[in-house]
């Protein structure tokens, strides 16, 4: 994507992750209309990239994402400054665990989902839209299984975020809206999500999986928005370059159902356990390898 005069809104922007996708943007071109709960640090940002990027190309507007009047009024009120259409829509806004289980899944995940709706139902060819992206901003805890009972909302919502990029972000729906959804799935990175937590609980976090630097996620978001696929959930982990993580539930299910008639049929196994599919697996690995030998004797 040519990311030249795109207007871009970024929510949760005044500050970690969200500070840096914009940067990123403004870098490559785009016009950036910063957006976030706290309107001192966000007119903070505004300052600092105005004077590098001037007035013209950044913007802020306040916004509690968990409202959806501010959020269409956020939506509404970038097209205005800039005189054009949205045509990067960022869901970053974000939260961990520590305020309580409903307030995280409102900013979360339901906030995202509405900021879907919102940015589909006005960048959809069908509405007269021009088309345009998504970018949620998930988190590798969307991805992999929760670590504990009193962060389990947070792994919940970021899970949620995961599955509505993918349920989005399919080819029929993009050739009928004009619409590409991504998102970004970090591990753990530098920011109020992590400083936020007690000590004992970021040296665990810095011991076991490392910090990332905001910059660093940032060029991946800038990877991910450039050349990222419909649907794509990209993953970023400290010291490794960015991949995407690929959906093979559908597959797997299929192959389990078909492992269970078999297992069913010829041994009377009521529920296909692990164990049953570990058993299958290596008898498979078995039988295929000693047809390869078989073949090359």
């Amino acid at each position: 994507m040519n990311l030249k005069g795109k207007v871009a809104v970024i929510t949760g922007s005044g500050q970690g992750l969200g500070k840096v996708f914009a940067l990123r943007l403004l870098q490559d071109g785009a016009k950036v209309c910063l957006s976030d709960v706290n309107e001192d640090i966000g007119k903070t940002t505004l300052k600092e990239f105005t004077d590098k990027f001037g007035e013209d190309n950044v913007h802020f507007m306040r916004c509690d994402v968990r409202k959806e009047e501010e959020m269409t009024a956020l939506y509404d009120g970038a097209e205005q400054f800039f005189k054009g259409k949205v045509g990067i829509f960022c869901n970053n806004a974000g939260i961990n665990h520590l305020p309580g289980w409903r307030m995280c899944m409102d900013i979360d995940i339901m906030s995202v989902m509405f900021g879907c709706e919102l940015a589909m139902s006005r960048m959809s060819t069908e509405a007269g839209g021009s088309g345009g992206l998504i970018v949620n901003t998930a988190s590798l805890a969307g991805i992999v299984p929760g670590f504990d009972q009193a962060s389990v909302s947070y792994f919940v919502a970021k899970h949620g975020v995961v599955a509505l990029t993918r349920t989005l972000g399919v080819n029929h729906t993009l050739r009928k809206t004009g619409v590409k959804v991504q998102c970004i799935c970090p591990s753990f990175a530098d920011t109020a999500i992590v400083s936020s937590l007690t000590s004992n609980s970021q040296n665990r976090i810095e011991k076991k999986f490392g910090l990332m630097t905001p910059e660093f996620v940032g060029d991946c978001f800038l990877k991910l928005v450039k050349s990222g696929e419909n649907g794509a959930a990209m993953a970023v982990v400290k010291d490794c370059p960015p991949f995407i993580v690929s959906d093979y539930s559908k597959q797997m299910v299929q192959a389990m159902a078909l492992g269970a008639v078999f297992a069913n049929k010829v041994f009377g196994c009521e529920v296909f356990t692990t164990r049953h599919q570990l058993m299958m697996m290596v008898a498979i690995f078995v039988i295929f390898n000693l047809l390869i030998y078989g073949i090359l004797l």
